[in-house]
C-alpha cells in the first residue's frame, strides 16, 4: 500500500497552470522594471564614449601644437554636430589644413546628443573654434553635451581635459 501512495505523488510531478502563469507574471514585472534601466544606461555609455572621443581629440590636437611649433585648432559645427581638427600650413600664417585622425577628417556626434554649450570658444563662418597657439597662452575653455537625461562638460583648463558630469 505505501508502494501504491508513492507512486500516485510521483505522477503528479508537473507544474500548474496556474503555477507557471504566476512565474510569467512575476518574470514580465521584474522586465517591466529594469527595461527603463538599461536603456538608460546604454544612453549614458553612448555618451560617455563620444565625450571620451572629443576629449582625446583635444588632447591629441594640443600635442600637435607643441610638436610641430604650428597652431591648430578643433571646429566644432553645432548644426551638422560635427567636429574636425585643423593645423596652420606654416607657423605664423592663419591658413589651415585638415589633420586625418582615424580614418577621417571630419568626426560626428551621435545624432541624440545635443552640442549645449561651447564656452571660450571662437566663431568662424558658422563653425565654433578652439585655437592651441605654442606662442601664447593655452585656452580655457568647455564643451557641454547632453542626450536624454544625461549631461557631460568635456573641461579644458591648459592643457588639462577632463569629462565631468554636468548637472540638467
Amino acid at each position: 500500500m505505501n508502494e501504491e501512495i508513492h507512486t500516485k505523488k510521483s505522477d503528479r510531478a508537473a507544474f500548474t497552470l496556474f503555477e507557471l502563469v504566476i512565474v510569467l507574471a512575476i518574470i514580465a514585472a521584474m522586465v517591466t522594471v529594469a527595461v527603463p534601466y538599461a536603456t538608460r544606461s546604454n544612453k549614458t555609455f553612448k555618451i560617455e564614449n563620444q565625450c571620451m572621443s572629443l576629449a582625446e581629440s583635444v588632447e591629441y590636437i594640443a600635442d600637435l601644437a607643441i610638436e610641430t611649433k604650428r597652431p591648430t585648432r578643433l571646429l566644432i559645427d553645432p548644426a551638422t554636430n560635427e567636429y574636425s581638427l585643423e593645423i596652420a600650413s606654416e607657423p605664423g600664417v592663419e591658413d589651415y589644413e585638415s589633420v586625418l585622425i582615424s580614418g577621417g577628417t571630419r568626426h560626428y556626434l551621435s545624432r541624440d546628443i545635443r552640442i549645449m554649450d561651447l564656452t571660450g570658444f571662437g566663431i568662424d563662418a558658422g563653425s565654433y573654434y578652439l585655437l592651441f597657439d605654442p606662442s601664447r597662452p593655452w585656452p580655457r575653455a568647455s564643451i557641454s553635451l547632453s542626450s536624454a537625461d544625461v549631461n557631460k562638460t568635456i573641461v579644458i583648463a591648459g592643457k588639462r581635459v577632463e569629462v565631468e558630469d554636468s548637472a540638467l
